[in-house]
């Protein structure tokens, strides 16, 4: 029984030595973006952002599209970015999957992937009214 004990709580410890490690992963550079988004079954989206990265701010251009919502709202995020090696690859098209309803004031979380292996985690809040439920992508470039 005391060995038992003893694999047990070695295994909670490692565990949460991982998580830990994990949660402290330092992101490569932070993202700020914000726009609007209108939307009867198609929703388009649009807006600008800046990526901060060694120092540097560089403006974006953030622009995309998504299904199965209906409605209108402002949106912002503030976000970590992870693998990014050149800053030339935060453009490309990220995908997410969504299942968010906004009315009045709204906050979430979103997760988002691009095809060069870039990762956005932010923090959004919106305004408006607008129910999605449906996959949508996000293409951010330079301006």
């Amino acid at each position: 029984m005391h060995i038992l004990k003893s694999t047990l709580v070695g295994a909670a410890m490692a565990g949460g030595l991982f998580a830990a490690s994990a949660a402290s992963a330092q992101p490569d550079a932070t993202i700020h973006f914000g726009g609007g988004s209108v939307a009867f079954l198609a929703s388009i989206n649009w807006g600008g952002g800046t990526l901060h990265y060694h120092g540097r701010s560089i403006p974006l251009r953030v622009s995309g599209l998504g299904v199965g919502a209906i409605g209108a709202d402002k949106f912002s995020a503030d976000g970590e970015v992870f693998h990014l090696r050149h800053a030339h690859d935060i453009e490309g098209t990220y995908t997410a999957l969504n299942a968010s309803a906004t009315a009045g004031a709204g906050e979430g979380e979103i997760d988002m992937r691009n095809e060069h292996g870039v990762e956005i985690h932010a923090h959004t809040t919106s305004s408006g009214l607008k129910l999605s439920l449906a996959p949508s992508g996000v293409v951010i470039n330079f301006k």
